[in-house]
């Protein structure tokens, strides 16, 4: 078990600590010298791999490139120095990088270099003594999320990790993460207003981007399928997939070509299940949806609006300033 994260929050760091102490073989990832100091603070002294930020990143769009970013890891320059303190002062565990999210393509090329300087590292820290249990390369290998995108071949890919890593004395560990679950997730929608605009029909739905944020944060694309029993008699129209927040960018598609849309239809997002209810939230006290299984199993129940006003206190609104506890 591995845990890591950017910049923890002290009370994040007080529970996997916690969490340490119930269970010596959790791993712990630092991407800081910081991190290590605080971790040292509340008496840790286990299993430790160091973030190497390896100036070199990929990924699907620009804010998920993390590989060269100054936010993510401590520089090449610097890791030696820290990987031999922690070999010292913890259990070294290792090295870790992380290229970006939704990598294929052209992007791999990047990611063969971020695994070549690693392996390189990797191989500088066994020459000075420090022996380096597992190089982990990370994930973000990306999925096809559109219909015509070819797969990403893994016999390929693994081939050419192995060859940019080159021979060291750990193992290998990557982070498939998106590539397993992303098509495991459909997001069903209704329609509920449809109406003609100049150049598209917008159907109007009950989901949104506090459902499914990728379209808006990032322009992803989502497969839209009309699940109507009739939708292949129906006419081919551009249709701009609308939810319900006063946003422009609260679509989940724009002018796709689909059945000409009626109230009441049902629609399928494909490739929700990677970044899709993680990333939902009760923005414009929107509650979550449910998550079932394809059998109809409940995996999460639909949320409500006293679910999602529980923690407020309207009480308070009503009391003096200086009546609030501090």
């Amino acid at each position: 078990m591995t845990y890591t994260a950017v910049n923890p929050p002290a009370g994040d760091l007080d529970h996997v600590v916690d969490a340490w102490d119930a269970a010596p073989g959790l791993t712990i990832t630092a991407g800081a010298a910081d991190t290590v100091d605080r971790l040292a603070d509340r008496g840790f002294d286990g299993r430790l791999r160091l973030r190497v930020n390896p100036g070199v990143g990929a990924g699907h769009h620009e804010k998920v490139v993390t590989g060269g970013h100054p936010k993510f890891g401590v520089g090449l320059d610097r890791a030696p120095d820290l990987a031999a303190r922690i070999d010292r002062e913890f259990e070294f565990a290792g090295i870790h990088a992380h290229a970006g999210s939704g990598i294929s393509g052209d992007d791999l090329a990047d990611h063969r270099e971020l695994i070549r300087r690693l392996g390189e590292l990797a191989r500088d820290l066994e020459s000075a003594g420090v022996a380096v249990e597992t190089v982990d390369v990370g994930g973000g290998f990306g999925v096809p999320y559109r219909e015509d995108a070819p797969p990403l071949e893994l016999d390929a890919v693994a081939d050419a990790t192995r060859e940019a890593l080159g021979d060291i004395d750990g193992q290998l560990a990557i982070e498939p993460g998106r590539y397993v679950v992303a098509d495991a997730g459909v997001l069903l929608t209704r329609v509920n207003t449809v109406k003609e605009a100049p150049g598209t029909v917008v159907a109007g739905v009950d989901a949104g981007l506090t459902t499914l944020l990728r379209p808006a944060m990032y322009d992803a694309y989502h497969a839209v399928r009309s699940l109507a029993r009739d939708a292949g008699d129906r006419d081919q129209v551009g249709v701009t997939v609308a939810g319900p927040v006063c946003e422009t960018a609260d679509l989940l598609c724009e002018n796709r070509p689909l059945p000409r849309p009626e109230r009441g239809d049902l629609l399928a997002v494909g490739n929700a299940g990677a970044y899709g209810y993680e990333m939902a939230s009760t923005y414009n006290s929107r509650p979550r949806p449910a998550e079932v299984t394809v059998d109809g199993g409940l995996l999460r129940r639909r949320e409500s609006l006293a679910d999602v006003s529980r923690l407020d206190a309207p009480a308070a609104s009503s009391r003096r300033p200086e009546e609030h506890e501090p």
